[in-house]
């Protein structure tokens, strides 16, 4: 089968589903199909520009072809953003000469980031060939920027959304999510003409260190009583970290051993950082590629799993299989009956906090 994933961010830009795809397309390539992927040069964050990468390569099998960086992309942010805008665009041109020109393929996937639009392309993309569809959502939107309030429900940006997602998710050949709430979610605006659930897993390490952590024992057995518990990725409005924070200070006084550490970078940072000033137990470290972070994580107690009310619905965080894949226990604090707070009692991974109160999480901690 020749099969084209269209998706802005390749290996060895750092975004987890970039380093998946490589994975993925070498497992492809392995099992006898021809792949393909369209993506740009690393781009994803201002270290990924360190990458010197080739336009055009041959990677474990795969054929990656990268389209370059707009001009002044590292000096100005509205290059950055019109880059980010163009990408769709450049892929329908690239689409269109290279059909024009003969080129065929079987299947076509793509993901769900940039919102609805990368599933629109790589529908039309694929209707372009004549190839099947396949959509690996990561997670949902225009669902999950309703439920926050990016976009406003019943608005006219939100029924346009909705409306081109609903066509891409019913006319999808197979529709990937990553968990049966997700599904659930699905099935509310369109019936795909197949639904598969589909975890993500324990990211490769694809670096070349030879100091790589690989799923290595628990650390709870150290001589000191200290705890450690990290919360390692984006650091956005879904996850409800404020709480998490307050209630590190609830329990400061009793238990002076627990320390907390974010390591990433996102939106509620401020706002994190402004929280924990003056806290002795909550400690903050900048993003760091993933060879470096695992080994940093493996030395952790506890992975910690936050969700905003009802987010479980619309995603599931892949950082919980990168905490498992470390020989970590979880720490989640997710409604009770969610999938993920299933998975977590049912498997005795670790220890659910169902209510988002820092006083309920301060309990969970001590317990």
């Amino acid at each position: 089968m020749r099969i084209l994933i269209i998706y802005r961010h390749f290996w060895p830009d750092s975004p987890p589903y970039a380093i998946m795809l490589r994975s993925i397309g070498a497992r492809l390539v392995a099992d006898g199909h021809e792949v393909t992927i369209w993506a740009e040069e690393p781009c994803y964050k201002m270290a990924d520009l360190a990458h010197d990468v080739p336009r055009a390569e041959v990677l474990d099998g795969i054929r990656v072809e990268r389209m370059p960086r707009l001009p002044l992309w590292a000096k100005l942010a509205p290059v950055r953003l019109l880059d980010k805008l163009a990408f769709v665009p450049r892929i329908l041109a690239k689409a269109l000469w290279r059909r024009a020109k003969g080129g065929r393929f079987d299947l076509v996937w793509t993901a769900t980031i940039p919102p609805v639009v990368q599933g629109w392309t790589g529908r039309t993309v694929a209707g372009l060939f004549g190839a099947k569809f396949l959509y690996h959502t990561q997670d949902l939107y225009p669902e999950l920027a309703g439920h926050m309030g990016l976009w406003k429900q019943g608005g006219v940006l939100y029924r346009l959304m909705e409306r081109i997602e609903r066509r891409t998710r019913a006319r999808a050949d197979v529709l990937v999510a990553l968990s049966d709430d997700m599904a659930a979610t699905v099935r509310g605006l369109a019936e795909p003409k197949r639904l598969a659930v589909i975890n993500n897993f324990m990211l490769d390490d694809f670096s070349g260190r030879t100091d790589a952590v690989s799923a290595p024992a628990p650390t709870q057995g150290r001589e000191d009583d200290r705890i450690d518990l990290i919360f390692a990725g984006n650091l956005g409005i879904f996850q409800g970290l404020e709480a998490v924070v307050e209630a590190m200070a609830l329990v400061a006084a009793d238990h002076p051993s627990m320390h907390l550490t974010f390591m990433g970078e996102g939106k509620a940072l401020p706002n994190l950082q402004r929280l924990a000033a003056g806290a002795a137990n909550v400690h903050f470290t900048p993003h760091r590629p993933f060879a470096e972070a695992q080994a940093v994580i493996a030395q952790a107690d506890f992975g910690i799993v936050s969700l905003e009310p009802d987010i479980y619905r619309f995603a599931f965080p892949s950082k919980t299989l990168t905490y498992l894949g470390l020989g970590l226990p979880l720490f989640v604090i997710v409604e009770p009956d969610s999938n993920l707070a299933q998975m977590v009692e049912e498997q005795g991974l670790g220890i659910v906090a169902t209510a988002r109160e820092p006083e309920s999480i301060a309990a969970a901690l001590a317990r």
